[in-house]
């Protein structure tokens, strides 16, 4: 009779401790003791949790181990960490190049794992991070960096980057070589020069571009003004000379470069500025906000082409100016990746030869012009052999190709046509 009484005080007392160690796993943390290391707090997760742990961590995904497996009675548990670890569906994406990340290396953190993965305490992935501290170091470091990376024109892109965060004109760069730089501007210029070992463009890194006399707020995906056509706002104004109060219309604005120059530079002058591009009507609003021109700026969105114009606010205009998509569909494949991966393509895809938009701008050019009055385009160099054997064919076409001028490369890049009287 005792026997049998002290064997179900056994079953008792074993059920009973089965059952504290089922609660002790469900808690919030399990401490487990091993033979040759300190104790080690693993976390393990019950899933009512999981929810109120994504809230707290944001991009982290937590993984949960199922309490209701059987861990292993052993009086060493280092070796089955790695393989609790490796089992589960969904690892936390922490970098990898750091051996503090690796699951070895947890069993040795002496702090809560839930804490490590909060976005203050995370390590910061620094592989392209310079250690220098002064503005000439760090021009130096990052030049070697973006040219390593076959980045083109890399020393003026840190130049551009360095001054743009010290808000001081490039120009003077020099002058702070040996200013030491903090280390929240250095996580800036690291951050900016991120983005350009990505092949982004400069001028939507920096936001804002310098053209001619203004300096215009420029974003992916509208075109980024080219220096080259500054030549066509200069060939405006001489076209403008004498006309009061002019009025005229650009076809394809962009970043409203051509219209908003001539707007800042002519204060009776009034516009309107044609674009597809929803993209382009904004940044060209912000812009004309920016220099206080928007009273005299009409923007209408809409596509040109051979068959239809947009409807606009007026019939005569005392000038037309366009720089339309122009680039030879073969050639596009071979633009830089800055242009193929951020600007909008349609800016620059002229069809076949090039001349899809630029003969449906001519076609409506010539019924919005008085006699006399110009048209300025902007063309690509073989343009100015092509448009002229396709003018011979359009007999009812009221305008002549009057001249054509270069860029200051010495290409063939701008024709003035003139109205018929």
């Amino acid at each position: 009779m005792k026997f049998r009484f002290r064997m179900a005080a056994v079953r008792l007392c074993s059920q009973r401790l089965r059952i504290s160690s089922r609660q002790r796993c469900m808690s919030s943390y399990y401490r487990y003791s091993t033979c040759n290391t300190s104790s080690t707090e693993i976390l393990v997760q019950d899933k009512s949790s999981q929810h109120s742990l994504k809230n707290q961590f944001e991009c982290h995904t937590l993984s949960f181990i199922n309490v209701n497996k059987k861990l292993p009675h052993q009086s060493c548990f280092f070796p089955k960490v790695t393989n609790i670890l490796t089992s589960m569906k969904s690892v936390c994406k922490l970098p990898q190049n750091d051996i503090r990340y690796s699951p070895l290396s947890r069993l040795n953190i002496k702090h809560r794992p839930r804490y490590a993965l909060h976005q203050s305490q995370t390590h910061t992935d620094r592989s392209y991070s310079t250690r220098a501290d002064t503005v000439k170091d760090t021009l130096n470091d990052w030049t070697e960096k973006l040219e390593a990376a076959d980045v083109p024109e890399a020393s003026l892109a840190v130049e551009y980057i360095i001054s743009h965060i010290l808000d001081i004109p490039r120009m003077e760069l020099h002058r702070y070589a040996s200013l030491t730089l903090s280390e929240e501007m250095l996580t800036e210029i690291e951050r900016l020069m991120t983005c350009r070992l990505a092949r982004m463009p400069l001028q939507y890194i920096l936001g804002e571009w310098d053209f001619h006399s203004i300096t215009l707020k420029v974003r992916p995906p509208v075109f980024i003004p080219r220096p080259e056509t500054e030549k066509l706002v200069e060939l405006a104004l001489e076209c403008l000379q004498g006309i009061k109060a002019p009025r005229i219309l650009e076809i394809g604005c962009g970043s409203g470069a051509i219209c908003l120059s001539l707007l800042h530079i002519l204060g009776d002058l009034h516009c309107v500025a044609v674009d597809q591009s929803k993209h382009a009507i904004e940044v060209t609003a912000l812009n004309a906000a920016s220099l206080r021109v928007t009273d005299r700026l009409t923007l209408v969105e809409g596509k040109v082409t051979s068959e239809k114009m947009p409807s606009l606010p007026q019939e005569c205009f005392d000038l037309i100016i366009s720089n339309p998509p122009y680039m030879l569909r073969k050639d596009l494949l071979n633009v830089q990746p800055e242009i193929m991966i951020y600007e909008d393509m349609r800016a620059l895809d002229g069809g076949k030869e090039g001349l899809d938009v630029i003969k449906a701008v001519i076609k409506h050019s010539q019924h919005l012009l008085p006699g006399g009055h110009a048209l300025l385009l902007e063309v690509d160099p073989c343009h100015c052999y092509l448009i002229p054997t396709w003018m011979e064919k359009q007999p009812t076409l009221k305008l002549n190709m009057s001249k054509v001028f270069q860029d200051f490369n010495g290409k063939d890049r701008f024709i003035k046509f003139v109205k018929l009287s």
